[in-house]
Protein backbone atom coordinates (compact mmCIF):
# COMPACT_ATOMS: atom_id res chain seq x y z
CA UNK A 1 0.00 0.00 0.00
CA UNK A 2 2.94 2.50 1.33
CA UNK A 3 4.88 1.62 -2.55
CA UNK A 4 1.59 2.54 -4.55
CA UNK A 5 0.99 5.61 -2.29
CA UNK A 6 4.27 6.89 -3.13
CA UNK A 7 4.72 5.42 -7.00
CA UNK A 8 1.30 7.81 -7.46
CA UNK A 9 2.49 10.89 -5.62
CA UNK A 10 5.70 10.79 -7.61
CA UNK A 11 3.48 10.05 -11.37
CA UNK A 12 1.37 12.70 -10.32
CA UNK A 13 3.77 15.34 -9.53
CA UNK A 14 6.03 14.07 -12.98
CA UNK A 15 2.83 14.32 -15.08
CA UNK A 16 1.79 17.62 -13.65
CA UNK A 17 5.84 18.94 -14.41
CA UNK A 18 5.30 17.49 -18.10
CA UNK A 19 1.73 19.24 -18.84
CA UNK A 20 2.91 22.35 -17.81
CA UNK A 21 5.93 21.85 -20.29
CA UNK A 22 3.80 20.98 -23.33
CA UNK A 23 2.28 24.88 -22.89
CA UNK A 24 -0.69 26.61 -21.92
CA UNK A 25 -2.03 25.53 -25.37
CA UNK A 26 -2.19 22.49 -24.52
CA UNK A 27 -4.25 22.12 -21.66
CA UNK A 28 -6.96 25.04 -22.91
CA UNK A 29 -7.42 23.88 -26.13
CA UNK A 30 -6.32 20.27 -27.63
CA UNK A 31 -5.63 19.74 -31.31
CA UNK A 32 -6.11 15.97 -32.49
CA UNK A 33 -2.29 15.11 -32.17
CA UNK A 34 -2.03 16.54 -28.75
CA UNK A 35 -5.06 14.82 -27.80
CA UNK A 36 -3.45 11.19 -27.77
CA UNK A 37 -0.40 12.19 -26.68
CA UNK A 38 -2.69 13.44 -23.61
CA UNK A 39 -4.79 10.06 -23.88
CA UNK A 40 -1.37 8.19 -24.10
CA UNK A 41 0.30 10.00 -20.94
CA UNK A 42 -2.77 9.28 -18.80
CA UNK A 43 -2.39 5.50 -19.68
CA UNK A 44 1.25 5.35 -19.59
CA UNK A 45 1.13 6.86 -16.13
CA UNK A 46 -1.59 4.67 -14.64
CA UNK A 47 0.77 1.35 -15.36
CA UNK A 48 3.23 1.59 -12.68
CA UNK A 49 0.20 2.96 -10.58
CA UNK A 50 -1.66 -0.08 -11.00
CA UNK A 51 1.26 -2.55 -11.32
CA UNK A 52 3.62 -2.25 -8.78
CA UNK A 53 6.26 -4.65 -10.43
CA UNK A 54 6.36 -2.28 -13.43
CA UNK A 55 9.34 -0.04 -13.32
CA UNK A 56 8.00 3.86 -12.42
CA UNK A 57 11.61 4.56 -14.78
CA UNK A 58 10.13 3.06 -17.47
CA UNK A 59 6.81 5.15 -17.69
CA UNK A 60 8.69 8.21 -16.84
CA UNK A 61 10.98 7.92 -20.19
CA UNK A 62 8.20 7.25 -22.08
CA UNK A 63 6.05 10.19 -20.56
CA UNK A 64 9.30 12.21 -21.08
CA UNK A 65 9.31 10.88 -24.79
CA UNK A 66 6.29 11.69 -25.64
CA UNK A 67 6.83 15.19 -24.00
CA UNK A 68 9.53 15.68 -26.70
CA UNK A 69 7.95 14.28 -29.53
CA UNK A 70 4.97 17.20 -29.08
CA UNK A 71 7.16 19.78 -28.75
CA UNK A 72 9.07 18.91 -31.52
CA UNK A 73 5.98 18.64 -33.08
CA UNK A 74 4.18 21.62 -32.28
CA UNK A 75 7.73 23.97 -32.90
CA UNK A 76 7.83 22.17 -36.83
CA UNK A 77 4.33 23.22 -37.31
CA UNK A 78 4.70 26.50 -36.00
CA UNK A 79 7.39 26.79 -38.64
CA UNK A 80 5.73 25.05 -41.50
CA UNK A 81 2.36 25.79 -42.97
CA UNK A 82 2.21 22.41 -44.62
CA UNK A 83 2.92 20.24 -41.54
CA UNK A 84 0.47 22.51 -39.73
CA UNK A 85 -1.91 21.63 -41.98
CA UNK A 86 -1.08 17.90 -42.52
CA UNK A 87 -1.02 17.38 -38.60
CA UNK A 88 -3.75 19.48 -36.90
CA UNK A 89 -6.22 19.70 -40.52
CA UNK A 90 -7.65 23.64 -41.23
CA UNK A 91 -11.21 24.73 -40.42
CA UNK A 92 -14.59 23.76 -42.26
CA UNK A 93 -16.86 26.12 -43.36
CA UNK A 94 -20.67 24.34 -42.34
CA UNK A 95 -22.12 27.68 -43.48
CA UNK A 96 -21.32 30.74 -45.68
CA UNK A 97 -24.04 33.62 -46.45
CA UNK A 98 -26.60 31.96 -46.70
CA UNK A 99 -25.53 28.84 -48.07
CA UNK A 100 -25.00 25.61 -46.31
CA UNK A 101 -21.81 23.46 -47.37
CA UNK A 102 -23.99 20.61 -47.24
CA UNK A 103 -20.59 18.63 -48.49
CA UNK A 104 -18.42 19.68 -45.32
CA UNK A 105 -21.54 19.06 -43.51
CA UNK A 106 -22.13 15.40 -44.68
CA UNK A 107 -17.87 15.08 -44.18
CA UNK A 108 -18.02 16.39 -40.72
CA UNK A 109 -20.91 14.31 -39.77
CA UNK A 110 -22.81 17.65 -39.00
CA UNK A 111 -26.94 17.12 -39.43
CA UNK A 112 -29.36 20.57 -39.86
CA UNK A 113 -30.50 19.88 -35.87
CA UNK A 114 -26.89 20.31 -34.91
CA UNK A 115 -26.11 23.63 -37.29
CA UNK A 116 -29.40 25.18 -35.82
CA UNK A 117 -28.22 24.02 -32.06
CA UNK A 118 -25.26 26.11 -32.31
CA UNK A 119 -26.82 29.00 -33.64
CA UNK A 120 -29.17 28.71 -30.46
CA UNK A 121 -26.78 28.73 -28.41
CA UNK A 122 -24.82 31.72 -29.81
CA UNK A 123 -27.72 33.71 -28.84
CA UNK A 124 -29.32 33.35 -32.50
CA UNK A 125 -32.52 32.14 -33.39
CA UNK A 126 -32.34 31.75 -37.41
CA UNK A 127 -29.58 31.10 -39.86
CA UNK A 128 -30.53 34.56 -41.44
CA UNK A 129 -28.84 36.07 -38.09
CA UNK A 130 -25.24 34.98 -39.35
CA UNK A 131 -22.90 35.22 -41.92
CA UNK A 132 -20.54 31.83 -40.78
CA UNK A 133 -20.52 28.82 -38.97
CA UNK A 134 -16.77 27.31 -38.88
CA UNK A 135 -15.76 24.07 -37.54
CA UNK A 136 -11.94 25.15 -35.88
CA UNK A 137 -9.19 22.48 -36.02
CA UNK A 138 -9.78 21.98 -32.27
CA UNK A 139 -13.45 21.24 -32.57
CA UNK A 140 -14.73 24.20 -30.95
CA UNK A 141 -17.42 25.83 -33.37
CA UNK A 142 -16.93 29.47 -34.11
CA UNK A 143 -20.38 31.80 -35.13
CA UNK A 144 -19.91 34.72 -37.01
CA UNK A 145 -23.06 37.13 -36.73
CA UNK A 146 -24.22 39.51 -39.48
CA UNK A 147 -23.26 43.34 -38.56
CA UNK A 148 -26.51 44.19 -37.79
CA UNK A 149 -26.60 41.25 -35.08
CA UNK A 150 -23.20 41.83 -33.57
CA UNK A 151 -22.98 43.30 -29.61
CA UNK A 152 -22.60 47.44 -29.81
CA UNK A 153 -19.26 48.30 -28.30
CA UNK A 154 -18.31 51.71 -26.63
CA UNK A 155 -15.84 52.26 -29.71
CA UNK A 156 -19.74 52.12 -32.11
CA UNK A 157 -21.82 54.34 -29.53
CA UNK A 158 -18.74 57.51 -29.59
CA UNK A 159 -18.19 56.92 -26.11
CA UNK A 160 -15.62 58.33 -24.04
CA UNK A 161 -13.06 55.15 -22.90
CA UNK A 162 -11.53 54.80 -19.66
CA UNK A 163 -8.47 52.31 -20.19
CA UNK A 164 -8.49 49.11 -17.75
CA UNK A 165 -6.08 48.64 -15.45
CA UNK A 166 -4.99 45.26 -14.92
CA UNK A 167 -5.98 44.73 -10.88
CA UNK A 168 -3.37 42.16 -8.73
CA UNK A 169 -4.05 40.30 -5.79
CA UNK A 170 -1.81 41.87 -3.12
CA UNK A 171 -3.39 40.24 0.11
CA UNK A 172 -4.66 36.45 -0.70
CA UNK A 173 -5.79 34.62 2.77
CA UNK A 174 -4.44 37.14 5.03
CA UNK A 175 -1.02 36.59 3.31
CA UNK A 176 0.52 39.80 2.17
CA UNK A 177 2.16 39.15 -1.83
CA UNK A 178 5.22 41.21 -2.19
CA UNK A 179 5.53 40.68 -5.71
CA UNK A 180 2.18 42.45 -6.51
CA UNK A 181 3.45 45.23 -4.25
CA UNK A 182 6.60 46.02 -6.32
CA UNK A 183 4.61 45.85 -9.61
CA UNK A 184 2.12 48.28 -8.50
CA UNK A 185 4.55 50.33 -7.35
CA UNK A 186 3.43 49.82 -3.24
CA UNK A 187 4.36 49.31 -0.23
CA UNK A 188 2.93 47.64 3.00
CA UNK A 189 2.84 51.14 4.72
CA UNK A 190 -0.07 51.80 1.85
CA UNK A 191 -2.01 48.39 2.53
CA UNK A 192 -2.12 49.59 6.46
CA UNK A 193 -3.19 52.77 5.38
CA UNK A 194 -5.89 51.27 3.16
CA UNK A 195 -7.25 48.60 6.19
CA UNK A 196 -7.28 51.07 8.40
CA UNK A 197 -9.31 53.41 6.08
CA UNK A 198 -11.51 50.42 6.48
CA UNK A 199 -11.37 49.93 9.99
CA UNK A 200 -9.36 46.94 10.07
CA UNK A 201 -6.35 46.05 12.53
CA UNK A 202 -5.21 43.37 10.30
CA UNK A 203 -4.30 41.65 7.23
CA UNK A 204 -4.96 38.10 8.44
CA UNK A 205 -8.68 39.57 9.03
CA UNK A 206 -8.52 39.84 5.07
CA UNK A 207 -9.53 36.86 2.29
CA UNK A 208 -8.68 39.00 -0.66
CA UNK A 209 -7.51 42.48 -1.50
CA UNK A 210 -6.40 43.68 -4.95
CA UNK A 211 -5.29 47.10 -6.10
CA UNK A 212 -4.25 48.19 -9.95
CA UNK A 213 -1.78 51.01 -11.14
CA UNK A 214 -4.87 53.29 -10.98
CA UNK A 215 -4.64 52.85 -7.00
CA UNK A 216 -8.43 51.41 -7.38
CA UNK A 217 -8.49 48.56 -4.65
CA UNK A 218 -11.40 46.51 -3.05
CA UNK A 219 -11.40 44.46 0.12
CA UNK A 220 -13.24 41.07 1.03
CA UNK A 221 -12.78 40.05 4.84
CA UNK A 222 -12.57 36.94 6.03
CA UNK A 223 -16.01 35.63 7.06
CA UNK A 224 -16.16 34.70 10.75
Amino acid sequence: MLVTFIRTIIVYFFVICVIRLMGKRQVGELEPSELVVTIIISEVAAMPIQDSSEPIASSMVAIALLLILEVIISFIAYKSRGFRKLIYGTPSILYSKGEINQKEMERQRFNANDLMEIIRNNGMSSLNDVDYVIVETNGNVSVLPKGENKTVTVKDMNLPVNEEELNYIIIDNGKLNHKSLMKLGLDKNWVVKKLKENKINSIKEIYCMGADCGGNSFIIRKEK
